[in-house]
């Protein structure tokens, strides 16, 4: 019964740490503040000038708090309402204390540039972020650009996505043109290395929960084999789905520019290239993760 437990508690914890992850490119998200994981970032309406405010998050998101994000973590990119407006600084005064708005978007507007970085900001220009005023959470509290400031909550974001990837494809990003692939719908077919092929189903991944997982065909994941061992040289299979089987999660979302894919179980086990083998049909392993090892980065392109 413990056991049990404990494995329902740890895959909730996944499912909630996965749930404010990593932004990705031309996903959709509500923004919310850490200073009140129930109040948001919200167009006041829906017209040229309208503020940006705090505004409760609400149950569902709405054409006011859902803002779609156009480049990923540490890519600059525009936050867009209702595929139509963007955020914007307002007249592009890179000053603290100036108030953020939406404005029709416009492709080389640089007052609508935007990085969500790996520390939870939003910066715009060089050196200034996205601040809630006075660190004031009330609804209707315009907020603002300010000097970035290391570990300031009133400068901290999660975000909590409203739209997630119909599928997906990971390429290694060391040589252009593999992918990981399964070529076999089966229990225990070895996930390898393969060129990459366009909307070949073998190379086409799902994560219908939202976890995590790596699903292909018949509700098969990416798994570790060897009762999922996290040893190096572990051999990665794919497996019948267990969403209480937290070793068959992963933190894929590595952008275009890439990054390690970590096992969720253990943040320090990575998907790794078995020998630096990139031949067609050479098996994909569990392996330490080091970094710089260029093994180990891998690329994700989303289809939404």
């Amino acid at each position: 019964m413990f056991a049990s437990n404990f494995a329902s508690l740890l895959s909730a914890s996944v499912l909630l740490a996965y749930s404010v992850n990593a932004q990705l490119a031309g996903q959709t998200a509500k923004i919310q503040t850490k200073l009140d994981t129930t109040k948001c970032l919200a167009a006041a309406s829906l017209y040229d000038g309208a503020p940006v405010v705090i505004q409760d998050c609400g149950a569902n998101a709405t054409s006011l708090n859902s803002w779609e994000v156009s480049g990923g973590v540490g890519v600059l990119g525009q936050f867009g309402v209702n595929h139509q407006y963007c955020l914007d600084v307002t007249d592009g005064v890179d000053a603290d204390g100036t108030k953020l708005q939406i404005w029709t978007c416009g492709p080389r507007d640089d007052t609508q540039q935007f990085t969500p970085t790996a520390s939870s900001t939003i910066q715009w220009s060089d050196n200034k972020c996205v601040d809630v005023t006075d660190g004031v959470t009330t609804d209707g509290n315009q907020v603002q650009i300010w000097d970035c400031v290391e570990n300031s909550n009133n400068q901290a974001f999660n975000f909590v996505p409203v739209t997630y990837p119909a599928s997906f494809t990971i390429a290694w990003t060391t040589v252009s043109g593999h992918c990981i692939s399964a070529y076999s719908n089966a229990t225990n077919a070895p996930v390898t290395i393969e060129d990459c092929t366009e909307d070949a189903a073998g190379q086409t991944w799902t994560d219908p929960t939202h976890t995590g997982q790596m699903v292909m065909y018949d509700d098969l994941c990416v798994t570790p084999s060897n009762d999922d061992s996290l040893a190096n040289g572990t051999p990665l299979v794919l497996a019948p789905c267990d969403s209480s089987n937290v070793a068959q999660t992963w933190n894929y979302e590595t952008g275009f520019s890439g990054a390690q894919i970590t096992n969720l179980a253990n943040k320090d086990a990575c998907i790794d290239l078995t020998n630096s083998n990139s031949t067609a049909g050479n098996q994909l392993q569990v392996w330490a993760c080091t970094a710089g090892n260029t093994n180990q980065i891998w690329a994700e392109t989303n289809t939404w």
